[in-house]
């Protein structure tokens, strides 16, 4: 029964990702078609009277106006591109709309030298420090992560701020000034916020699309801070810049190809959104967890323990948010409803026999059910206290297969000294 809801939830995503697909075509046929009611006079003005400065890496042509549906395309590409890496794109965008107001006109923010110099600056630290950590223990390379996951957590709302109003109200102000090309994305130095009054739709949109490719790109750095595999991280990581180029290239041959490339990730993106929103949750809490090193005001010896679930169950999805206590022979999980409503209780049902503890996070696994199953993760926060959990829940602590490696190798180092000690890892 859970399978086939799951199959049915599924359905209705893809039902409605092709239902807003056709919206957006039917707009974009809609607006290549439609003439603009001042096209005869902005064909007739003299382009020495356009002040505006052209979006990087949309394709220009001086001989002949662009259509809106070019425009808006282009616009597509850009906030998706935008999305994928905010940090990246925002540098490059202002890198080349200095480099084409070289005259000395004033530039928009995101064209100062300082601004993107600054951006460019802090992506080449953040990637040495990123690839020259690989080969560092885990626990030191894993802090470095939790900085670039929160770093770009600070990029998307930068370039939310910045760069996004740009590039939308440009798209708005198409076919309204009859001394600007038509289907020409303008960046001008005072558009950050022009014509979102007017259309806050187009605002509102773009707002959207903007978050939902950005929290599955986001959920990469997700997966690298979470993940024990340096391998993996790499793999990630290039896949990702992969898209990037991809996008970008594509966007630069032609406004309606970066479209086209884009649209599948969108699709995509909407598919997964929900799952990737859990993900970064809790992502973040290990990341937070982390850098304060919430463990040293951890007190688990009582109350509840905050925890995610490893695995769907009673209706709820993966890594949903809440806390556990122990309910007799079971575990008590309790949650609240997009972070809101008022708290709900479900029993789990069974009961936990070990707490695996992980090199980030512990879980608490029960061999009651068929092959055993992970029930709930619990975050780092209460790293050295795995003992006192386990035993209010009733739980035996064990030492997960990435723990039972280090401290085997710890022993066989400590022999060849001559120094072994027994261990009490848990076979």
């Amino acid at each position: 029964m859970d399978r086939m809801q799951q199959v049915g939830a599924c359905a209705n995503k893809l039902q409605r990702c092709v239902a807003y697909t056709a919206l957006w075509i039917a707009m974009c046929v809609a607006s290549a078609v439609t003439p603009s009611a001042n096209a005869d006079a902005q064909s007739s003005a003299p382009q020495a009277q356009s002040t505006s400065v052209s979006a990087p890496l949309v394709a220009r042509s001086e001989a002949k106006l662009e259509t809106r549906a070019t425009t808006w395309s282009g616009g597509f590409a850009e906030v998706t591109g935008l999305a994928v890496s905010p940090l990246v794109v925002m540098a490059l965008f202002g890198a080349i709309d200095w480099w084409k107001l070289a005259d000395g006109a004033s530039v928009p923010l995101h064209a100062n030298p300082w601004f993107w110099g600054t951006l460019f600056t802090i992506f080449l630290i953040g990637q040495i420090a990123r690839w020259t950590t690989r080969p560092v223990p885990m626990p030191i390379r894993k802090l470095f992560d939790a900085v670039h996951y929160l770093e770009s957590k600070c990029s998307a709302l930068l370039a939310a701020g910045i760069l996004l109003p740009s590039i939308v109200g440009a798209m708005s102000q198409v076919g309204g000034d009859p001394n600007q090309l038509v289907g020409t994305v303008v960046l001008a130095p005072n558009m950050a916020f022009a014509g979102i009054p007017e259309d806050i739709a187009v605002y509102l949109g773009a707002l959207t699309l903007f978050a939902v490719v950005w929290i599955v790109s986001h959920t990469i750095d997700a997966l690298v801070l979470i993940s024990p595999f340096a391998l993996l991280d790499a793999a990630l990581l290039s896949g990702r810049a992969a898209i990037l180029v991809l996008l970008l290239s594509a966007t630069a041959l032609h406004p309606m190809l970066g479209a086209i490339v884009a649209l599948p990730l969108v699709i995509f993106c909407i598919l997964v959104c929900g799952w990737c929103v859990r993900l970064n949750l809790f992502a973040s809490t290990c990341a937070w967890d982390l850098l304060t090193m919430r463990w040293h005001r951890a007190e688990p010896s009582n109350g509840p323990v905050r925890a995610f679930l490893a695995r769907p169950r009673a209706g709820l999805p993966i890594r949903t948010r809440g806390t556990v206590t122990p309910s007799g022979a079971s575990m008590l999980f309790t949650y609240r409803r997009w972070f809101i409503s008022a708290p709900r209780e479900i029993d789990l049902g069974v009961h936990p026999s070990d707490l695996v503890c992980g090199v980030i996070w512990s879980t608490f696994v029960s061999k009651n059910e068929q092959g055993g199953g992970a029930l709930v993760a619990i975050p780092p926060r209460y790293r050295s206290h795995e003992a006192i959990i386990a035993a209010r829940f009733g739980a035996e602590r064990k030492n997960g297969l990435i723990l039972r490696g280090l401290a085997g190798i710890r022993d066989f180092f400590r022999g060849i000294f001559g120094r072994r000690t027994p261990t009490a890892a848990v076979q």
